[in-house]
């Protein structure tokens, strides 16, 4: 019997399959609160590698002092006199970029300024219990044998607009006269170094371990459970006070030393985490295979289960930053992070603890907030990719 066939008409646009990582990254995509948290960590990148070209107070640790700016609130604008320095030099861009900008001049507040025949005549601001005081200075002093070949309007002009400088502090002063935002900008790329260094030290400790005693179990697994269960019992923060009090008078640079404490303290939760995977995963099908094949221990843990288990280790990894960011914070504020002038977030934090029941109590505010931001970001986003990367009852 000869009947009709209705013709099917498929869709212009090929159908094409995608893979896990595209179909994780889609899931990803669609939870707000770990989109929030990634944009957060993107901007905190920018800000750690732009931080000295950003900061109001580009000097090396953001550490120009004027006392008599001692805790202004936020928001506070003075007029600042730069007066030349003798023998300084400027850095060049690339080094001042990384390490912040030597100034050539020394700054002085001043309320206000006139000019009178070849002197520069200013009030200079002493502070807030103090009253202003005058002063002056001769153009020969502020623009050296150079800058007096100019003509009188033209050195007026040039002390004007280089040499006076309105200057806006949006989040204060510290007790140093330091601006505050400056050291906040700088203080990320502490926090976010230590995270880095201290979460990659932790993964090659935790993988290795954890791969170890998952693959061969018996007698290797429990003596590295032992070792495990040791560090597990130590509170984070008491483990890393205790390597960086012992090795600390090895290694001169501190903040290496805050990498290794740290990291030396945060690789169990990867290393358990890894143990639990290779327990599964040394069943499968394609495990025999590889060992029916004649690929070696290390090949077959390395080069085929490992990543396999990427998934779960970037999801720890996320929430071990976070963490290595609280530890350090911790360490600083208790003495044993990174030593003065340079800014941290968590020596600033023990630095103003004592304006919290005052008025000034945002000196201790801005760097609490900034440490919870940071944390929670790798917090959201940590999340989002558990999410994400379970597939198990997610339908496309």
């Amino acid at each position: 019997m000869e009947g009709s066939v209705d013709k099917i008409n498929l869709p212009a646009t090929e159908i094409q399959s995608q893979s896990l990582n595209a179909k994780a990254w889609k899931r990803l995509k669609r939870n707000r609160s770990a989109m929030f948290g990634l944009v957060i960590i993107v901007i905190s990148v920018l800000l750690a590698f732009f931080a000295y070209a950003l900061a109001p107070d580009n000097s090396p640790s953001a550490n120009e002092q004027i006392l008599q700016l001692e805790t202004h609130p936020p928001g506070f604008s003075i007029k600042i006199l730069k007066r030349p320095r003798e023998g300084a030099q400027k850095s060049n861009l690339i080094s001042g970029l990384w390490n912040g900008f030597n100034k050539d001049y020394e700054p002085l507040p001043i309320t206000d300024y006139s000019f009178k025949g070849d002197s520069l005549l200013f009030t200079e601001y002493m502070g807030k219990s103090f009253k202003p005081e005058g002063g002056h200075m001769a153009f020969s002093e502020l623009l050296g044998s150079d800058g007096l070949k100019r003509s009188l309007a033209e050195q007026k002009d040039f002390i004007e607009h280089h040499l006076i400088e309105k200057r806006t502090y949006w989040l204060g002063t510290d007790k140093f006269g330091r601006d505050i935002l400056s050291r906040l900008l700088i203080g990320v790329r502490v926090s976010l170094s230590v995270g880095l260094i201290s979460v990659g030290i932790s993964l090659i400790i935790g993988i290795f371990l954890g791969a170890v005693a998952g693959y061969f179990r018996g007698w290797v697994d429990e003596a590295i459970m032992f070792v495990i269960n040791v560090f597990w019992s130590i509170p984070t923060i008491l483990l890393a006070m205790g390597l960086y009090i012992s090795a600390g008078s090895l290694i001169e640079n501190k903040l290496v030393m805050i990498f290794i404490a740290v990291g030396m303290t945060m690789w169990v939760d990867t290393a358990r985490i890894v143990r639990g995977q290779f327990i599964v995963l040394r069943e499968m099908e394609f495990v025999a295979a590889a060992k029916s094949l004649g690929f070696s221990n290390l090949r077959i843990i390395f080069r085929h289960i490992v990543p396999n288990i990427w998934g779960p280790i970037i999801v720890v990894a996320c929430a071990n930053f976070a963490n290595a960011i609280l530890v350090e914070s911790g360490l600083s504020y208790i003495g044993l992070g990174i030593q003065p002038p340079a800014p941290s977030w968590g020596s600033m934090l023990n630095e103003y603890k004592d304006f919290i029941d005052s008025n000034k109590a945002y000196l201790a505010l801005f760097p609490g907030l900034a440490i919870m931001l940071l944390v929670l970001a790798f917090n959201l986003v940590g999340n989002g990719l558990r999410d994400a990367l379970d597939v198990k009852g997610q339908l496309e």
